[in-house]
């Protein structure tokens, strides 16, 4: 599948912040490392949560990131000077549950401190927030030149390592055809979610998009930037890869691939349509792991053999999709779930 950029690229009329490597290290010093550690040591006093709020301070650092300042307006105008939105989505210090008793577990406390259990559900699932009222609103993410996503969160979770923080920004152009999923799970959740809810009465809720899910990658976002906070609450350390680091002005072209795909997002039926869909000489050949042939003593595999491994199998095998890869598979409908409260855009 062709696809044409049209918009991908930065308007340097806007651009006015630079060294902005050097910005981010001291702003992520000053407003990030320092304040865990004050909020940190008072929580531990409190028994209150130490995660701060990233929506305000997500704003300041995509601005240094991208160079673009904001308007000084808050929640009631553009995020940035170019119109482009932000959202931010903070993993970091989540209220965690007792799998015993059901309390509250701070991410600091290695117990439970009701009934003492060490039983404890570590939560991960934060995400970002698209909250879409009507069709004029619809219209208006519909016709952004840029959104910008921005995430803490621990690289090591799944390993139950929090001593590291990773910060990602990635960029999604839903004017852009190879970006088009995002404009397709809004209007999904807008037209069969939302507006049915709103006509009976019932409770209404923003669109959930979850980092690193399959609606996430269906929609081909870039990745700009990405910094590690090595041990952030003993000895920090910012790590941040310069050579990955897309500098404001950089057209946002082809050669800009979008994140891989990770292969295990896929369900059976998904393989199945993949394989029937592509071409496995030239789309799914190319990309075979080779650490996986020789593993299994081969030099290739026929589109026969791939199709016949198990999906385990198929997973090694394929670890990554690229673009047209993901591009051969059928969205999934967008999953909302109940807020408790009113969501109020910001």
């Amino acid at each position: 599948m062709a696809y044409y950029i049209t918009n991908m690229r930065p308007n340097k009329e806007y651009v006015k912040i630079n060294d902005n490597l050097e910005k981010v290290k001291n702003f992520v010093n000053e407003i990030i490392i320092t304040p865990k550690h004050a909020l940190t040591k008072w929580a531990k006093i409190t028994n209150q949560t130490p995660a701060a709020k990233i929506g305000y301070i997500g704003q300041h650092l995509i601005s240094i990131i991208t160079g673009v300042p904001g308007t000084g307006t808050g929640a009631r105008g553009d995020d940035l000077a170019d119109g482009s939105e932000i959202k931010s989505c903070n993993k970091i210090d989540q209220v965690d549950k007792c799998n015993d008793c059901g309390s509250r577990v701070l991410r600091i406390e290695s117990k439970c401190s009701v009934c003492g259990s060490k039983k404890i559900e570590r939560k991960n699932d934060s995400k970002w927030l698209f909250g879409v009222r009507d069709e004029h609103e619809l219209k208006q993410y519909l016709n952004m030149d840029r959104i910008v996503l921005l995430l803490m969160d621990y690289p090591k979770f799944e390993e139950g390592d929090y001593k590291d923080i990773r910060i990602s920004v990635f960029e999604i152009y839903p004017k852009e055809d190879r970006m088009s999923v995002f404009g397709n799970l809004l209007s999904n959740h807008y037209y069969n979610i939302y507006t049915p809810k709103l006509k009976d009465n019932k409770k209404t809720n923003p669109m959930n998009l979850h980092p690193w899910s399959f609606q996430f990658y269906k929609c081909n976002p870039i990745k700009i930037f990405e910094c590690i906070i090595k041990n952030i609450d003993t000895s920090p350390t910012i790590i941040i890869e310069e050579d990955t680091y897309i500098k404001p002005l950089q057209v946002r072209g082809n050669n800009l691939k979008p994140l891989p795909m990770p292969s295990t997002l896929l369900k059976k039926n998904e393989w199945e349509e993949m394989i029937s869909k592509v071409n496995y000489k030239t789309d799914i050949l190319p990309l075979i792991c080779q650490d996986y042939l020789n593993h299994k003593n081969i030099t290739t595999l026929t589109k026969l053999q791939f199709k016949n491994l198990s999906i385990k199998e198929k997973q090694k095998a394929l670890p990554f999709l690229d673009m047209k890869l993901r591009d051969n598979i059928s969205l999934r409908p967008i999953v909302s779930t109940q807020q408790k409260k009113h969501y109020q855009r910001g």
